[in-house]
């Protein structure tokens, strides 16, 4: 019985959000993703800042900085990182 239990649980994949900070502004994400852990979560954001920062370059906006900010379901940093990742 206890075994069919533990079968039928399902694993908690944690959820994260991507905020973008541009000086005093912050973007706040409220959707957030679920990933399997910090490394994806870090892989994302990079992925995130690269893309606007190409999508900014196309059209011609000069690249104002600012960072991604990564945090997981429980509010805790995980990483920050710049938008302008070459």
């Amino acid at each position: 019985m206890r075994a069919m239990r533990l079968a039928s649980r399902s694993f908690l994949v944690p959820r994260y959000y991507f905020h973008v900070r541009r000086g005093q502004l912050t973007v706040v994400d409220q959707d957030g993703m679920e990933l399997a852990g910090d490394i994806e979560a870090a892989l994302e954001a990079a992925r995130r800042g690269r893309k606007i920062a190409k999508s900014e370059a196309l059209r011609g906006i000069p690249s104002q900085g600012g960072l991604i900010i990564v945090e997981d379901q429980w509010e805790n940093r995980v990483v920050e990182l710049p938008l302008d990742l070459g």
